[in-house]
């Protein structure tokens, strides 16, 4: 087993791990979702290296002009205003100067759904990361960011926090950033000196408890920009 399918579903693992240990689902589903097609998880887990070597520096941007900024010409950008509220499965896209190609999906093996809102990402089962992969096949990106928050079975934006873990290409974590959000307008950018494999962005259940409130949180995503440095 090489070390980026090691590393992501470490990863994976450990952002399910540290959400609510609830299988809340708000589809009502029970059952595993329709996942990735096998070829889709090869394209997205695969490497052409059985070691993990030394980490790449990842500048961390908290502003999207900033961070645009810090972008070459030709970056993608999606405010995902076609995608339809409700229960989706994984969402492929390829576009940007150089074609990048990128999955959207959510749970280990995409085994659940994703369940989205009126134009953002959000997840079905509030254990579940959302995850934003490429493969070591397609062409490479160095930037990844968007605005990320938890939100509430209603899909509501709601307190609490997001992490979100970097994977980078060769196996090691870029960055790991814990975001305190106050809502829709919270961003986080991502610049790396190499390739990026993943974004993976989790909302763990509020701790301690807030009486009359529910602990569970779910992540949420809109407005992702991929793209390569500025050279």
């Amino acid at each position: 087993m090489t070390a980026i399918r090691v590393s992501a579903l470490v990863l994976l693992a450990l952002a399910a791990s540290s959400a609510s240990a609830s299988t809340t689902s708000r589809s009502g589903a029970n059952g595993p979702g329709e996942g990735l097609p096998v070829d889709v998880l090869d394209r997205v887990f695969a490497s052409g290296s059985d070691s993990v070597r030394g980490g790449s520096p990842v500048t961390v941007y908290t502003d999207r002009a900033a961070f645009l900024a810090a972008l070459a010409p030709g970056y993608a950008g999606h405010d995902f205003s076609e995608i339809a509220p409700g229960t989706a499965q994984p969402i492929q896209y390829t576009d940007g100067s150089d074609g990048w190609h990128y999955v959207i999906f959510t749970g280990v093996f995409a085994t659940h759904p994703l369940y989205n809102g009126d134009g953002f990402i959000s997840t079905d089962r509030v254990d579940d990361p959302i995850s934003v992969a490429t493969s070591i096949s397609d062409p490479p990106f160095s930037a990844i960011g968007a605005n990320v928050w938890p939100s509430d079975f209603s899909l509501q934006p709601t307190s609490g926090q997001v992490v979100i873990t970097v994977l980078m290409q060769d196996g090691t974590i870029g960055a790991t950033e814990t975001v305190d959000t106050s809502g829709p307008d919270d961003f986080r950018g991502f610049v790396a000196t190499a390739p990026i494999a993943a974004l993976f962005v989790d909302a763990p259940e509020i701790d301690p408890p807030v009486p009359g409130e529910s602990q569970d949180r779910w992540a949420t995503l809109d407005n992702l920009v991929i793209g390569s440095a500025a050279p």
